[in-house]
C-alpha cells in the first residue's frame, strides 16, 4: 500500500490550486452579491467545494510530508494554516446555510481572515517549491535591507591570479557556509543547536557532537549530512533550500580530508587549480575579442534581416553579433556587400551552404573583427583566400568541401591566429601536404592521416 500513499501525495501540487480557486471566487462574489443577496445558492455550492478541496489538499499534503521526508519545521506552519484555511472555509458554509449557530459569526470577519490566512498558506507553500524567499528574491539589496530580510552573501568569486594567496577556509570555505548554511545555523537561529557562522563554532559541533572529525574524515558528521540523498530528511541543506554544488561539496570534502585548517594558504595546502574553476570569472566572450562599441542602430540590422541572414547577439548584452545564412541558400558576393555596414561588429559569420565564391574575400577582409568564418559546401577555391591573413582575431575557419589546391592550403600555415581549420574534402585525394608539427593539431582534414612530417590519403 505504500506506493499508494506516495501517488495520493505527489497530487498535492495539483489538488492544492482546487481550494484557493474556490475559496477566493466565493470571497469574490460574496462582495458582488452583498446587496442584492440573490445569489447564496451558488455561493454556498462555492464554498462547500472549496471546503472539501482544502480537506482533500490537507490529507494529500500529510501523505506527501510523511512519505517524503520533509522536516516538520519546514511544513508545520504550512500545514497549521491549511487545517485552519479549512475550519474557517467550513464555518463561512455554515454561515452561509442559515444554521444558527453560526449566524452570530461576523461574514466580514469571516471573509477577511480567509483571505489573510489563503495568502500565508500559499505563501509558506511557495516556500516550500520555490524556496523561502522566491517572492522577495527580486527586490533590490537595498529594499530588503529595509524590509528586515537578511540579504544573503554574494556568490564566491576567485581570481585566477590571486586565488593561491587565500587561506582555504576563511577564503573558500566559509563564504560557501555563509552562502548555504549560515541562514539556519547563526547565533539568532540555531537548528539542532548548530552555529557555523565562524570557525570557533564549526568545530565545537551542536547538540548531537562535532561535526568534523580530523582523524575520520569521511565519517564527519557534516560530509555524512551533505551526502545523504536529498529526500533523506537529514539531508543538508533541506531540500526546499538551495543546494550545494558539486564543486562546493568537494571543496568541503577537501578541507575536511586535510584536517580543517584555520588558516593554511591554498597554495600551502598544494591544492590543484582546477578545484576553483567554478569560482573563477567567466568569460563571456570565449574565443571572440572583449570589446565595447556602440550596438547598430535598428535599421542596419533590418538591412541584414533583409537579404535573408539571421542576426543574434555574440551574447545578451553584447554588441557583437553572430551572423548566419542558414535559411537563405542563395546568398551570393552580391548579397555579401551589406556585411559590410556591420563589418566591426561582426565575430561569428556562417555562409556555409550558400552561393558565395572568392570574390566574397574582398568583403570578408574589411570584418576586422571576425573570428570565426564558414564557408563550407560552396564554391570557395581559395583564390584570394591569404586577404584574410590581416584578419587579427580570426580563430577558426571551415572549408570542408570546397575546392582547395594544395598551395591555396599551404598558404593558411602562415595564418598565426589560427586555431582550427576544417578542411574535411576540400583537397584533391591525389595530393598530400606537408604540415608543419606546431599545426597537426590545428588541420582537420578528415580523410587524411599524418605520417611523420605528412598526410597521406588513407
Amino acid at each position: 500500500m505504500g506506493f499508494l500513499y506516495d501517488l495520493l501525495g505527489r497530487f498535492h501540487p495539483l489538488v492544492v490550486h482546487l481550494p484557493i480557486g474556490f475559496l477566493l471566487l466565493g470571497l469574490m462574489m460574496l462582495v458582488f452579491d452583498r446587496k442584492e443577496n440573490r445569489h447564496n445558492k451558488i455561493i454556498c455550492f462555492v464554498f462547500f467545494w472549496g471546503t472539501f478541496s482544502t480537506l482533500v489538499a490537507i490529507l494529500t499534503g500529510t501523505f506527501q510530508y510523511v512519505r517524503e521526508g520533509y522536516p516538520w519545521e519546514d511544513i508545520q506552519g504550512h500545514l497549521f494554516l491549511g487545517v485552519l484555511t479549512f475550519v474557517f472555509s467550513f464555518l463561512m458554509y455554515l454561515k452561509l446555510k442559515d444554521f444558527n449557530y453560526f449566524n452570530r459569526l461576523p461574514q466580514k470577519f469571516l471573509g477577511f481572515a480567509l483571505v489573510l490566512i489563503l495568502s500565508i498558506t500559499g505563501h509558506l507553500g511557495g516556500n516550500l517549491t520555490h524556496g523561502k524567499y522566491h517572492l522577495t528574491q527580486p527586490l533590490p539589496d537595498e529594499m530588503k535591507q529595509a524590509l528586515g530580510i537578511e540579504v544573503p552573501n554574494k556568490e564566491l568569486v576567485l581570481l585566477p591570479e590571486t586565488h593561491r594567496q587565500l587561506p582555504f577556509y576563511s577564503g573558500v570555505i566559509q563564504p560557501i557556509l555563509d552562502q548555504k548554511c549560515v541562514s539556519c545555523h547563526n547565533p539568532k537561529k540555531s537548528k539542532g543547536g548548530l552555529l557555523l557562522h565562524n570557525f570557533k563554532a564549526i568545530m565545537d559541533g551542536g547538540e548531537q557532537g562535532a561535526i568534523i572529525s580530523t582523524t575520520m574524515a569521511k565519517e564527519s558528521e557534516m560530509l555524512r549530512r551533505i551526502h545523504f540523498p536529498k529526500d533523506e530528511k537529514k539531508h543538508m541543506p533541506p531540500k526546499a533550500k538551495t543546494q550545494l554544488t558539486k564543486a562546493e561539496i568537494k571543496l568541503i570534502g577537501q578541507w575536511i580530508t586535510l584536517g580543517a585548517p584555520e588558516s593554511t594558504s591554498i597554495a600551502d595546502l598544494g591544492l590543484s587549480p582546477q578545484l576553483f574553476d567554478s569560482f573563477f570569472p567567466k568569460d563571456e566572450t570565449g574565443i571572440y575579442p572583449d570589446l565595447k562599441i556602440a550596438p547598430l542602430n535598428n535599421g542596419i540590422m533590418d538591412s541584414i534581416r533583409a537579404e535573408g541572414l539571421e542576426v543574434m547577439p555574440l551574447y545578451k548584452t553584447s554588441s557583437l553579433l553572430k551572423i548566419s545564412a542558414l535559411n537563405s541558400p542563395g546568398f551570393n558576393d552580391q548579397n555579401s556587400l551589406v556585411l559590410l555596414d556591420a563589418k566591426d561588429h561582426i565575430v561569428d559569420l556562417d555562409l556555409g551552404q550558400t552561393q558565395v565564391t572568392d570574390a566574397v574575400f574582398e568583403i570578408l577582409q574589411e570584418l576586422k573583427n571576425l573570428t570565426v568564418l564558414k564557408l563550407d559546401h560552396t564554391e570557395i577555391t581559395g583564390n584570394g583566400l591569404e586577404k584574410l591573413s590581416r584578419l587579427e582575431n580570426l580563430k577558426e575557419i571551415n572549408l570542408v568541401m570546397t575546392t582547395l589546391s594544395k598551395t591555396r592550403v599551404e598558404a593558411l600555415f602562415s595564418f598565426s591566429t589560427l586555431e582550427k581549420v576544417y578542411l574535411f574534402g576540400a583537397l584533391d585525394h591525389e595530393e598530400s601536404i606537408e604540415v608543419p608539427d606546431s599545426l597537426r593539431a590545428v588541420f582537420e582534414m578528415g580523410n587524411y592521416k599524418l605520417n611523420d612530417a605528412y598526410i597521406e590519403p588513407i
